[in-house]
C-alpha cells in the first residue's frame, strides 16, 4: 500500500513542473500535470497512479534524495 505521505511528496514533485507540460507514458498515454496529479491522488485504487508514484520513489533513491 502506498502511504499518504509518498502521495503528497509525488504530487509536490508535479506541482513543481509547468503547467502546460506533457508527458507520455506508455502506460496511460499523454497526459497533462492535473491528470496526473488525479491518477497520484487515487493511487492505492489506480494502476496508473501506483506506477507514476513508483517511478518518482525509484528516481529520489537513486538520486539520493
Amino acid at each position: 500500500m502506498i502511504t499518504q505521505s509518498e502521495i503528497e511528496v509525488v504530487i509536490a514533485r508535479l506541482r513543481a513542473m509547468p503547467d502546460n507540460a506533457l508527458v507520455s507514458a506508455g502506460f496511460g498515454g499523454v497526459m497533462n500535470r492535473e491528470e496526473l496529479i488525479k491518477h497520484v491522488r487515487n493511487a492505492n485504487n489506480d494502476e496508473i497512479g501506483r506506477k507514476i508514484i513508483e517511478a518518482h520513489l525509484s528516481y529520489m533513491r537513486s538520486a539520493g534524495r
